[in-house]
Order: C-alpha cells, then structure tokens, then sequence
C-alpha cells in the first residue's frame, strides 16, 4: 500500500502590500512540499482567521506564520504578544519582516523571540532565501 500523500503545510501571510504578498507568493512556489496559504490583509482579520471566527470559521491552523511589522491598524508586534497567549496558537513559528527594522523593533525582537525577524526581501535571490528558511522551520518537528 502506498503512503498517502504529505498534508500540506498551511502558511498564513499578514500584509497590506499587495506586491510583497505576491512576491511572497512567488517564492514560496519552490518549497520541497506541499503547502497552502492564506494572505490577510489586516490584523482584525488576521485575529478572527486565527480563532476561526466569521467568516473565517473554516480557517486552518497554521504551521507558519509570516507577520508585516507594520501594517495597517496594529503592529506586528502586538499581534506576537498575543499568539504567544494563546495555548492553541503559541507554539507556531513566526517570521516578522518589515520594510525597515528600527531600534525599536530590534528590542521587540529581541524581547519577544519571534522564529525570525527581518527586511522584505528586494531581490529574487532574497525570496529564494526566504523560502529556504520557512521550509528549514517547517522541516523542525
């Protein structure tokens, strides 16, 4: 009897950009497995997807989540605080990235401990390396 297939990995973007959503997007088309993701534009959204609230009440659980620093209405920041009180949700890696990172962001950085911090990629060769990092997280048990 054969395995069955992989179940795919679910990766869940919050950002208002839509050129670094699809250029996200793009990179992530080299993953060595299987995956689905979800784009979120804002972080009341991205609230109610991660408690499977309307309309998200079908939404997966992600295994990764990749967090702008700086979107609209709330920052990244207060949105790591608070996965990292939910029991469900604590444990799942999260990249922070942000068009720059200030002194400020390197303190939240260092305080909060996200599985990765750093700046939107500007090349090709920066999406490659963002999609070898989320599928190195994704590789850890």
């Amino acid at each position: 009897m054969d395995d069955p297939a992989p179940r795919p990995r679910e990766l869940l973007l919050v950002d208002d950009n839509p050129g670094d959503a699809r250029l996200f997007a793009e990179c992530l088309r080299t993953l060595p497995f299987p995956y689905s993701l979800s784009i979120i534009t804002d972080y009341d959204s991205a609230l109610a997807f991660l408690q499977q609230q309307a309309p998200y009440a079908q939404a997966p659980t992600p295994d990764l989540i990749l967090l702008d620093i700086y979107p609209l209405k709330r920052s990244g920041w207060e949105v790591l605080v608070w996965l990292r009180t939910q029991p469900a949700l604590a444990s799942i890696p999260v990249v922070m990235w942000g068009g720059t990172l200030s002194p400020f962001d390197e303190q939240e950085r260092d305080r909060l401990r996200p599985a990765d911090c750093l700046v939107k990629p500007t090349t090709l060769e920066g999406y490659q390396r963002l999609a070898d990092l989320i599928a190195q997280l994704l590789a850890q048990p």
